[in-house]
């Protein structure tokens, strides 16, 4: 019993860990990229990396990355709009 209660404190602890790596990493982005219809399949679509450190997003984007944050700039946004991805001049894939 006791066992068993230390497993579930080890997988919630696990749980939260990860959670709260990935939530900076906005994985829903992914998700919304591909109910847009883009091919998307990972952080790479937008990253060099298949999961960005939290303090090198910016250093670990590919073209399609920096073009989103150059539109973010350009358009005065407050957060990238993955709607902007269908006028990327370097195409879906």
């Amino acid at each position: 019993m006791r066992n068993r209660n230390r497993l579930i404190v080890a997988a919630m602890l696990l749980g939260w860990s990860l959670g709260a790596a990935l939530g900076t990493a906005k994985p829903l982005w992914v998700k919304k990229a591909k109910d847009l219809g883009f091919p998307a399949q990972n952080c790479m679509y937008c990253h060099t990396v298949k999961i960005p450190a939290k303090d090198k997003v910016k250093e670990e984007m590919n073209d399609r990355g920096k073009w989103l944050v150059a539109e973010k700039e350009k358009r005065k946004a407050k957060e990238v709009d993955l709607m902007w991805l269908k006028e990327y001049p370097g195409g879906e894939k």
